[in-house]
């Protein structure tokens, strides 16, 4: 009753500091000052005036000091819900010193961020977003030994630069699949923009392969170099690599310089898209991409061109952009860490389901192998020599089961037998699997997974933190590429709806899906 007699006259002499004595005997006394009208405190209900205590004549400690750790890690959860997260947001806020704003604030979502996000007085966004990577690297390299990673940053600016990642179970693992790697580059979608590049490859199972990614901020010859001597380093030597790509300007030109000996072929897809553009209008077009494909190859001498009845079966490189379409959105350190437990799981996955294979080659293979003997059965099949055969298809082509050639390309190609190959390895009485390249068998299939990306388990974040620098910046960014869009000029008097942007912070017209400012 005193205590709320007390509060009471406190509002009605409308007093701004109270002192509060907590004695032994539990009663309490006030000891009410009054302070200056420019004092920054905030007075509500009779609750939050009782902003401090007594605890002793010697010390004094704040009610809200265990404000500080009401939010603790990512992942947290909070038993009654959005209800409790806001107030803890709030009481977290207050004790932490920094302000913040809404983004989303109902009964189903909360999303607030740092007022001062955009400047660099905002410790608490940086530290949020790219700092978060120097203990992420040294925790991935700690705990998956023998892993490439690379992290750069500029030394004047301290802002991030670009980021490679190979980790070691997936460099182990490509030596036991096809030399033949796939170079893309996709567009990120997060706040700073910026581009994944990535190297994949196929398994003997004809499954993708992730070697190799990294972050920079836009598709040129710099990037392209640098990435393509980070990948230097992390392949054999004496592997004979084949590249697969679209024809990217600044990868054209660095692929030579990091790989000299290498071949470079370019991706089917982007080839057909080519030729529909040059050739759209005419019957030409329809029934040269059905029956015929185009295979340029790039070499220390002129570009040669080659010609085939049968389709070339190869990985397309936008399917790495579909498997990872959930990560292009997010900050740097949560992509990198989301991906890695996409591999994991991708590696124990393939792992297991290996495990209960019987035969010599994989399933895909197999189902391959026997679509190719149900369509050769009608052929005709004339033996040469013990070795050499002529099967009379359409057009007939000369096979040689010892050199494992056929004058359609095909088998040289994709290092598989391929249906005329089939035809007269069935009519040599021999087994099919003894013709299979090692790479599509379940035995390597297994070497390529065998290795293991181990967690990263956010427990140790704090003991890579106090031995490592954390004072990192995000990158800059550049205005997107392409024209502005024109836009109607408003009348005199006109209203136009003005929203906030996600990305730049700006009023304007547009959202952060279609920002094109730069970022500083």
């Amino acid at each position: 009753m005193r205590k709320n007699l007390g509060i009471s006259l406190i509002s009605a002499f409308e007093l701004k500091f109270v002192d509060i004595s907590v004695s032994d005997s539990k009663t309490v006394s006030l000891d009410c000052k009054t302070v200056s009208h420019d004092c920054d405190t905030v007075f509500g209900n009779e609750g939050s005036a009782i902003t401090t205590y007594c605890s002793s004549t010697n010390s004094r400690a704040l009610l809200s000091s265990s404000w500080s750790s009401v939010i603790t890690h990512v992942g947290q959860r909070f038993e009654r819900g959005v209800a409790e997260f806001r107030d803890a947001l709030c009481k977290f806020s207050i004790e932490r010193g920094f302000k913040f704003d809404y983004m989303r604030n109902n009964n189903g979502r909360v999303e607030a961020q740092c007022s001062n996000r955009y400047s660099d007085d905002c410790r608490w966004y940086i530290c949020a977003t790219v700092s978060k990577l120097h203990w992420y690297i040294e925790a991935a390299r700690s705990f998956n030994h023998r892993s490439h990673i690379d992290l750069e940053v500029d030394q004047v600016s301290k802002r991030f630069q670009r980021l490679f990642v190979s980790y070691h179970a997936c460099i182990h693992g490509f030596n036991h699949c096809r030399p033949v790697l796939f170079i893309d580059g996709t567009f990120l979608k997060g706040r700073f923009k910026g581009i994944l590049l990535s190297a994949t490859a196929k398994n003997g199972n004809q499954g993708l392969y992730p070697l190799a990614y990294a972050v920079v901020d836009s598709e040129n010859y710099d990037n392209w170099l640098w990435f393509l001597e980070q990948l230097r380093s992390i392949v054999q030597s004496n592997r004979e690599l084949t590249f697969v790509s679209d024809r990217n300007v600044g990868l054209m030109e660095a692929l030579p310089k990091a790989f000299p000996t290498s071949n470079h072929f370019f991706c089917l897809q982007h080839l057909k898209g080519n030729l529909r553009d040059k050739f759209s209008g005419g019957g030409f077009s329809n029934s040269y991409r059905e029956r015929m494909v185009w295979l340029f190859r790039e070499s220390a001498h002129a570009p040669t061109i080659a010609l085939f009845n049968q389709k070339l079966e190869v990985l397309k490189p936008e399917s790495f952009n579909a498997w990872i379409v959930d990560c292009r959105s997010l900050p740097i350190t949560r992509m990198v860490d989301n991906m890695r437990i996409k591999l994991m799981n991708m590696f124990v996955t393939r792992r297991t389901d290996s495990g209960e294979w019987t035969e010599v080659v994989c399933p895909k293979m197999i189902e391959k192998l026997q679509g190719y003997t149900d369509e050769s059965r009608s052929w005709n099949i004339k033996r040469s020599s013990d070795t050499i055969f002529e099967v009379f298809s359409d057009p007939s082509v000369c096979v040689d089961i010892c050199k494992s050639t056929c004058s359609c390309f095909q088998w040289q190609l994709n290092g598989f037998p391929c249906v005329h190959a089939v035809a007269a390895i069935n009519r040599s009485g021999r087994r099919i699997d003894e013709f299979v390249d090692y790479y599509f068998h379940v035995a390597a299939f297994r070497k390529s997974y065998e290795e293991v990306i181990h967690p990263i388990p956010t427990s140790m974040r704090l003991e890579y933190e106090n031995s490592a620098n954390f004072d990192i910046l995000p990158p800059p960014t550049k205005r997107q590429p392409g024209r502005p869009k024109k836009r109607r000029i408003r009348s005199r008097g006109e209203q136009v709806r003005m929203i906030r942007c996600g990305r730049c912070g700006k009023l304007g017209n547009h959202n952060k899906k279609t920002c094109k400012e730069s970022l500083v």
